[in-house]
């Protein structure tokens, strides 16, 4: 894969609208095929992420924007309006809803999770809306870049225990706290980090422990973390 550095002002592009598609006040776009679109919860980790691998790889293209993108635990809330943005000005667009489902536990969140399901039922059902939750975190996602895990990891912090020595070293800065390297705006926003999983074919090996991971936990529901980010790479 190519490598390349990301200038200041293709980063600022790419932040503001990924993919030529115009605003959604427009209704309008000249793009063939629409690249999908991303609504996540995670203002910095998860859209930095999806930044930057829009920006550096070939193969996968996505729609992003910052108000995609918000507070983990009001997306029950905030996702629908965004669904309905966007699908109101193009009808055939594809949409990935990445969001953590230790925030449904820890919000206590489990009879608006259902109802967020519900009202999204028609556009799950034909493909248009593909739901992409991580159990416990998005950094789960990440953890299977470096490695197969076969646990159950409850949260945050159990995740990032492990996943800490891996992910760190990828960062020009790796002497702080794995909270504070992945959810500073600061830090996240260099495509470094990105740029050399995707130069060591690491988000290749994800999908794959992905898929398995999550064939485990539907034989032998709640014993094992999951993620369907794998989904938005398919």
């Amino acid at each position: 894969m190519e490598s390349r550095e990301l200038k200041d002002a293709e980063q600022i592009q790419y932040f503001t609208s990924t993919a030529t598609v115009d605003d959604e006040s427009k209704g309008t776009r000249d793009m063939t095929p629409l690249a999908p679109f991303v609504v996540s919860g995670g203002k910095n980790t998860e859209r930095y992420y999806f930044i930057h691998v829009n920006t550096l790889s070939a193969k996968y293209k996505f729609n992003i924007r910052p108000e995609y993108f918000g507070d983990e635990s009001s997306y029950t809330e905030v996702f629908p309006k965004r669904i309905a943005g966007i699908l109101s000005k193009n009808a055939d667009a594809k949409i990935f809803c990445v969001f953590d489902m230790d925030t449904v536990i820890k919000y206590k969140q489990q009879e608006k999770h259902e109802a967020f399901i519900n009202s999204l039922k028609s556009e799950i059902e034909n493909g248009q809306v593909i739901l992409c939750e991580s159990m416990p975190s998005f950094e789960f996602w990440l953890l299977l870049h470096f490695t197969d895990c076969q646990d159950l990891l409850k949260d945050y912090p159990e995740v990032a225990e492990v996943l800490a020595p891996h992910i760190k070293p990828y960062f020009p800065i790796s002497n702080i706290r794995l909270k504070n390297l992945l959810k500073k705006e600061k830090y996240v926003q260099d495509p470094t980090w990105v740029q050399r999983m995707l130069d060591e074919g690491l988000l290749e090996q994800a999908i794959k422990r992905a898929k398995v991971c999550l064939d485990r936990e539907i034989k032998e529901k709640g014993k094992h973390s999951y993620t369907k980010v794998f989904k938005a790479f398919e």
